[in-house]
């Protein structure tokens, strides 16, 4: 299989990693210790087209380029994984709405997604939900009339209070199960939703996520998304979500690995020798850069693989090896620069705490190798309908 990218997809990764080291890269750490929403790199990201990556030129896109937009994702990455996880789940709405929305709908929502003017959110978590989320969602829409009535609360919402676009899910039929929930498209600032808590994190916390709540909440039944989402979202998680959240990781294991080999070779050890000289870390390094390198070929095939041909658990592949990779890189990296890779002064602890939230977005990773084991062995990724909820092994 031909790896390489395209002459678009070159230019794309430099333009982008231009952009991260010049607006990005100097205000990240400031992003990370204020917690707040990062809308100056967003808007500036919005203006270079990256929010229609994954859309044709129809509803405003550049694309659809799906390695396109991996690539973007782990350049962004290596400045601030806080920005790129929040343009990875506008992108994740963006995407479901293509795959599974109507004509009157896509012209609607789509093209002001890929301008980066209005913001997605996509709400699935609630609390105690877990790994499981298709059995124990609590979230109900009733119909009535012309509008689904929806009532509930959704946590750990990233862009939430933030977006202006939230694709929902809640269960409209529960004698049927993962099967009987639904999607729905809800604006911001429709009566009945509201915003609770902004939860304070150890990492990606630039990454702003909030509490969502729906009392009573109207939505016309033109902002039905899709009936029995469970499967297409999973399909779109598979194949988008999950290997964008691996490029992220890449990114970060890349800026870690970065820091690395710039400390070894500037701190002396004797005269003349610097640790770069010393067997020990000449392997770390080794160690590091290998995995760095396997991670972002493992999600640039999950970019580039035709989707019907493909693995189906290949994107959840190239989520699980990239995140645990990036954890193991990390730490190295911490290791390497002694104290000093555990003092806010320089970024390799924040590569740690944000390498760290990585093995949560999108899905938790036992729910990722839960998926992929199944799928390995011929079973239905999550169980039969209405039947016995997964072990997530979680506690």
């Amino acid at each position: 299989m031909d790896l390489k990218l395209t002459e678009q997809q070159g230019m794309l990764k430099r333009s982008m990693k231009d952009f991260a080291t010049k607006e990005i890269a100097p205000i990240a750490g400031e992003i990370d210790k204020s917690g707040e929403f990062p809308w100056a790199c967003v808007s500036k990201l919005a203006e270079l087209g990256v929010f229609g990556i994954l859309l044709p030129p129809a509803y405003g896109g550049t694309g659809p380029d799906k390695l396109g937009f991996f690539v973007a994702t782990e350049q962004i990455s290596v400045a601030s994984a806080s920005v790129a996880v929040s343009l990875l789940h506008s992108n994740a709405v963006s995407a479901l709405i293509l795959a599974l929305g109507n004509d009157e709908q896509k012209t609607k929502f789509l093209p002001a997604l890929a301008k980066g003017q209005r913001l997605g959110a996509l709400c699935i978590n609630e609390s105690g939900s877990g790994a499981n989320w298709s059995v124990t969602l609590q979230t109900t829409a009733r119909a009535d009339g012309e509008s689904y009535v929806i009532n509930g609360t959704k946590s750990f919402i990233s862009n939430g209070g933030e977006a202006e676009i939230y694709l929902v899910l809640a269960r409209t039929d529960p004698a049927k199960g993962p099967m009987g929930i639904s999607g729905f498209i809800v604006d911001k600032g429709t009566p009945g939703f509201s915003f609770g808590k902004k939860e304070e994190k150890l990492g990606l916390r630039g990454d702003v996520t909030r509490e969502l709540i729906f009392e009573d909440c109207r939505v016309p039944r033109a902002n039905l998304l899709a009936e029995g989402i469970t499967m297409p979202l999973g399909q779109v998680m598979l194949t988008i979500g999950l290997p964008a959240v691996g490029a992220a990781a890449v990114g970060v294991a890349s800026a870690a690995l970065g820091a690395a080999i710039d400390y070894v070779k500037q701190r002396a050890v004797t005269p003349g020798q610097t640790l770069a000289n010393f067997d020990g870390i000449q392997a770390t390094i080794a160690d590091m850069a290998t995995m760095v390198e396997a991670s972002r070929l493992l999600v640039y095939q999950a970019g580039s693989v035709n989707e019907r041909e493909a693995d189906p658990t290949l994107g959840s592949m190239a989520s699980i090896f990239p995140c645990e990779a990036a954890l193991a890189v990390t730490n190295k990296a911490s290791q390497v620069l002694g104290a000093l890779g555990y003092t806010t002064g320089f970024p390799v602890e924040r590569y740690l705490r944000d390498a760290r939230g990585l093995m949560l977005v999108g899905q938790p990773m036992e729910m990722r190798k839960l998926v992929t084991g199944r799928l390995k062995l011929g079973l239905p990724p999550m169980g039969p309908p209405g039947g016995a909820p997964p072990r997530s092994g979680a506690a």
